[in-house]
Order: C-alpha cells, then sequence, then structure tokens
C-alpha cells in the first residue's frame, strides 16, 4: 500500500471516529448526562486515533526508504500500545497505582515515538541530520525521565528542572525544523538536477526562470516518468 492509500485510509478512519464521537456525544446531550461509559467510549476513539496516527507516521516512514527500521518499530509498537490504553482507560484503575502507571508511561512513550517519528519525515535536508539526532535525543531523554520519575517518584527539585529543560530544548528542536528548512532553501543557489534520460533527452528540474521550462502541477501521489512510445 502506497503512502497516498495509507494517507487516505487514515483519514477515511479518521472521519468514522469522528462520526461515532458525535453520536456518543448527541446520546450524552438527550440523556442529560454524560456517564462513565460514554466517557470510556470517548477516550478509547481518543486513544485509537493517536495511535493510528502513529503507526500511520511509521508506516510513511517505510514507505519513504528512509530510517525504515525506526518507521517499522513504530508501526509495530501502535497496536500493543492501543491495548494497554484501552485497558488502562476501562479497567476503572483509578485505585490501582501500577496500572495508571503503565498506562501513564505507555502514553508518554507514544509521544515520544510521534515526534521522533514526525521530525523524521519533515526532514528533506541531510545537512540539517544533527538537529533531528540532537532532537531526538532530547526528546528520548525527556519521555525516560519522566517515566523513571514516575515508577521512583523523586524527591528532588533538581531533576525536575533538568527534565523541564530537556522538554523545553525538545520542543524547540523539534519546531526549528521546517523553520531552518525553509531558510536554507530559500538561500540556495538556483539549479538544476537532471531526473531522467531517454535517448539524450533529459528532463530536468530547475529552479532558474526559463521561457523553455514547463511548469508541471502534479496531483498528490503523482511522479513523473520517461516512456518511450512503442
Amino acid at each position: 500500500m502506497n503512502r497516498v492509500r495509507l494517507v487516505r485510509t487514515f483519514w477515511l478512519g479518521a472521519a468514522a471516529l469522528l462520526v461515532v464521537a458525535a453520536l456518543v456525544a448527541i446520546v450524552a446531550l438527550l440523556r442529560g448526562e454524560l456517564t462513565n461509559t460514554d466517557a470510556h467510549i470517548l477516550l478509547t476513539l481518543g486513544a485509537l486515533f493517536v495511535t493510528g496516527a502513529g503507526a500511520l507516521a511509521g508506516l510513511a516512514l517505510v514507505d519513504s526508504r528512509r530510517y525504515a527500521t525506526v518507521g517499522l518499530a513504530a508501526a509495530a509498537l501502535a497496536p500493543l500500545e492501543f491495548a494497554i490504553l484501552t485497558f488502562w482507560i476501562w479497567s476503572g484503575s483509578e485505585g490501582d497505582d501500577t496500572v495508571t502507571k503503565v498506562g501513564t508511561t505507555t502514553l508518554l512513550v507514544l509521544v515520544g515515538q510521534i515526534a521522533i517519528v514526525t521530525q523524521l519525515l519533515l526532514l528533506t535536508s541531510r545537512r540539517l541530520l544533527p538537529l533531528v539526532l540532537a532532537t531526538d535525543l532530547l526528546v528520548t531523554a525527556a519521555v525516560g525521565g519522566v517515566i523513571v520519575a514516575i515508577w521512583t517518584e523523586p524527591d528532588n527539585t533538581g531533576y525536575a528542572k533538568v527534565l523541564a529543560a530537556a522538554w523545553i530544548l525538545a520542543a524547540l528542536g523539534w519546531f526549528l525544523l521546517p523553520v531552518l528548512q525553509r531558510f536554507t532553501a530559500a538561500g540556495e543557489r538556483l539549479g538544476e538536477r537532471v531526473l531522467g534520460e531517454l535517448d539524450g533527452i533529459e528532463l530536468v528540474a530547475t529552479r532558474a526562470s526559463r521561457e523553455d521550462a514547463v511548469d508541471v502541477r502534479l496531483r498528490r501521489g503523482e511522479r513523473l516518468l520517461l516512456r518511450r512510445r512503442s
């Protein structure tokens, strides 16, 4: 399944989830109250949406043939994460500290996973790869630090400040990537890139303004190809 079909399938599923959520909300409105069951259904739909987004991002990374191992790991973890979150939601574990910790840990891992995978998807210039790697390390450290705090409950103000700094720097790196990529692209020298050749005829991509150039607007998912007429 190519990336376009993946995206279409995801958004179709997202639309179905929104319809179900709206129906649950309408039933609760007509009943005059939001019951625990209604809240659990809405939270489960939210968990399905987020884990589905994580799986889609991982599969898109695999489809792009870049960092496929990371993408496969993200896609493989998504069903397990959804199962754990669903159990957490429906278990009624307000008084069960262990279940709450496992659920919170899973949610944090999912957030970190989506942050890392989406950054790798956004990356288009290898010159910014060090920034992405540094950001991913910060995300991993921030998520891991919070998980350690959840399970060990350290009474240390300095530890909390270090964690907060890690989250701030990770967020900074994540938002810097698209900004710096725009800046880099704007400063690049106008040039030409040969995309393909057939019998001495080249298909060239150029940023220069030329009268013999054709401005081709491709639809989402379309690609150019060279084909010999039979």
